[in-house]
């Protein structure tokens, strides 16, 4: 038996025929052999299947959907028909370079505490490209978080599901996705990961291609985004920090739900009642459940009271009044900006003036004689307004332009 466990590649596929062929490649290209491959088509309609089965390897196990069941629900079944020591998340639209096993094993051993390990990104395009944002997605996404500590997760996912891997173990002890997820079930998987003791890291290492497309879904509803990141947080982080006496960070949850700018798409009984949830920190087993409490009818006004006052004091927070100062200090500096501009602009023409003076005196003045000693240079013909005004104005136009 091999000394390196044995690694359960999971590839979700739906429609990515263009896609998949990339994905496996880079699997079967890893410095380690010792692994599995679990391909679950979600029903593609092209040639998604045809294309994973062309691929001659014995290691390579393809389970196709009879229906489209969601990439919750594909996982799952991924994860059950997996039997190796570490689950690896890969997306069939985007891969992995030759030594991330590797690398991730190493770190594992060094440190058998960890549960769950993931690398930085890189970002590309459809056609595989270094995408036109990649230098702001990566700067948002590769920084050095302890990401067992609570604060990282806080309204944000700092963990690409295809950087991954994953203790068997630890993920049968903590549960599979819930399928009525869509947008961020991978982002309530590691809440749940979190608050039931896992521990994580990420090798700082771009060793991971996360394509970025119009065919994904994370952010084609914004909404449904914001609720099921909500619900993540209710049921796993609020607990956690009350678990851990960390109550500033509840604040920060509930600002976070409070001043999302999806909070106006809801109902304003539905806006009171969520704030209510969040604040009596009732959490729900899965999301179903905690979109049905959202849209039922006013059963406990107590939540919804309680909602309201929690809407008012948020919005009279000490930070609302900071940023409420931070616009006034903002529109003070535009001010002085054009103030100074117009008192640079006037002072220009006084100088453009003054200098059309010079010339025309100088213009109009007799013309010396043959015999007489030639005329000065106009260099050396000294201006007093033209060194006086024009130095002012170099100087206080760019004092106030850098200062902006």
């Amino acid at each position: 038996m091999s000394k390196i466990p044995k690694l359960s590649y999971i590839v979700l596929s739906y429609n990515y025929e263009q896609f998949v062929g990339t994905t496996l490649r880079s699997i079967l290209d890893q410095t380690v052999q010792d692994f599995e491959i679990v391909v679950v088509d979600d029903a593609s309609s092209d040639r998604s299947v045809e294309i994973v089965r062309s691929f001659a390897d014995p290691r390579i196990r393809l389970h196709v959907n009879e229906r489209n069941v969601g990439g919750a629900a594909s996982y799952n079944r991924a994860v059950e028909a997996a039997s190796g020591d570490w689950l690896v998340n890969l997306d069939a639209d985007d891969w992995i370079a030759p030594q991330k096993a590797e690398l991730q094993l190493a770190a594992l051993a060094a440190d058998p505490s960890l549960d769950i390990i993931g690398t930085y990104v890189k970002f590309v395009d459809k056609q595989g490209m270094p995408h036109p944002k990649a230098q702001e997605l990566e700067a948002l996404t590769n920084v050095a978080h302890d990401l067992n500590r609570l604060d990282p997760w806080l309204g944000a996912n700092p963990l690409c599901r295809s950087s991954t891997m994953v203790r068997r173990a630890a993920h049968l002890r903590i549960g599979l996705d819930d399928p009525a997820m869509v947008r961020a079930p991978d982002y309530e998987l590691w809440t749940r990961a979190l608050r039931l003791g896992c521990r994580f890291a990420v090798l700082p290492e771009p060793l991971t291609f996360s394509r970025q497309h119009s065919q994904g879904v994370t952010h084609a509803d914004p909404l449904g985004t914001m609720l099921e990141i909500t619900h993540s947080m209710l049921r796993n982080l609020v607990p956690l920090a009350e678990a851990r006496a960390l109550y500033p960070s509840i604040e920060r949850i509930v600002t976070w739900v409070a001043r999302h700018p999806q909070l106006s798409a809801l109902q304003p009984i539905e806006v009171h009642r969520l704030l209510g949830l969040m604040m009596a920190g009732t959490g729900f087993a899965d999301f179903t459940t905690f979109r049905t409490a959202l849209a039922a009818r006013d059963e406990d006004p107590s939540l919804t009271r309680l909602g309201r006052r929690t809407l008012a004091l948020t919005d009279g927070s000490e930070q609302a009044a900071h940023l409420s100062r931070l616009e006034r200090d903002i529109g003070a500096y535009i001010e002085a900006r054009d103030y100074w501009y117009q008192k640079s602009k006037t002072w220009e023409d006084l100088y453009r003036e003054a200098s059309k003076a010079t010339r025309h005196k100088k213009s109009s003045s007799p013309q010396p004689k043959p015999t007489v000693l030639p005329k000065k240079p106009a260099t050396k013909t000294p201006n007093y307004l033209r060194w006086g005004l024009g130095r002012l104005w170099i100087k206080v136009y760019s004092r106030f332009t850098r200062s902006l």
